[in-house]
């Protein structure tokens, strides 16, 4: 298994100042603390919003000899909005760098579609990144405007989306017909360099009382949508510590694939992370 959304920090040494609103997993995550969570053939180590963007990226290529398995890719912060190619040009120049993620979903309405981002984007695919989008559900009106504008100017731009967009699993629990987001995703998916990750639903659905048959209305679209050689396992691991844990969400994601050919079953375990973040 190759899991293709995994956290670490340290804030001992590193700055995220969005770890004082989750207590309960602000102390430091690294390969120690993850060690016996998973059997996995490697990771894609996706950024924390660290406010040592650099750094951080140093800091996890600075791990590997202490860990049974590699980082296989790291999906980096650039402040996109700034169109901010030198940001750019320096982080290809950091070994395993494969991607960019400028996290969006708590931004202002009209963020994505601005001309900076645009620019930061399209230089980011350019520069042979791929690009991790997370946002919330009622903003997937405002990616498709944008990636429409990128791929206009970057054909062969490869975008995931995070956490299957961040559906409000808590207001609809297991009814998506009664949300936007079903539509949204099926639109997504007609844009063929979009993958979707099956990653952070546990966090979108009531923390301490999701059930399994909540989720797999969510999963079961998304697959149907995208295929399974566009989606990709991602454990979101700490933050899933705050909703269930890892195991518990990596059972959920086995049991809807289950059905499965075994192929397709793989694609979704490892075949598309290495494909989409080419690894």
């Amino acid at each position: 298994m190759i899991d293709s959304h995994l956290h670490f920090w340290n804030p001992e040494h590193l700055t995220y100042d969005w770890l004082q609103y989750v207590p309960a997993i602000k102390g430091r995550m690294g390969p120690e603390e993850f060690a016996g969570v998973a059997d996995l053939e490697g990771a894609i180590f996706v950024q924390a919003d660290c406010q040592e963007a650099m750094a951080e990226v140093d800091w996890i290529n600075s791990l590997d000899t202490s860990m049974s398995w590699p980082i296989l890719g790291i999906v980096a912060y650039a402040p996109l909005e700034l169109g901010d190619t030198q940001h750019i040009q320096t982080l290809k120049e950091k070994p395993k760098v494969v991607g960019i993620r400028r996290n969006a979903q708590n931004e202002p309405d009209g963020f994505m579609t601005s001309k900076g981002y645009i620019a930061g984007m399209v230089a980011a695919a350019q520069a042979g990144f791929s690009l991790d989008m997370c946002i919330r559900a009622r903003q997937l009106p405002e990616l498709r405007q944008s990636l429409d504008r990128l791929f206009t100017a970057a054909p062969d731009a490869r975008v995931i989306l995070d956490h299957l967009g961040k559906p409000d699993i808590r207001i609809h629990s297991a009814d998506i017909s009664g949300d936007d987001w079903a539509n949204e995703i099926k639109t997504l998916s007609e844009l063929p360099n979009v993958f979707c990750k099956l990653s952070g639903l546990p966090t979108e659905a009531d923390w301490d009382h999701w059930t399994p048959e909540q989720l797999r209305p969510w999963l079961d679209h998304a697959l149907a949508a995208f295929s399974p050689s566009r989606c990709l396992f991602g454990g979101d691991w700490p933050v899933v510590n705050l909703a269930g844990g890892y195991s518990r969400w990596q059972a959920v994601v086995a049991s809807a694939i289950s059905h499965l050919p075994a192929d397709q079953q793989t694609e979704v375990w490892s075949g598309t992370a290495r494909t989409v973040y080419q690894v």
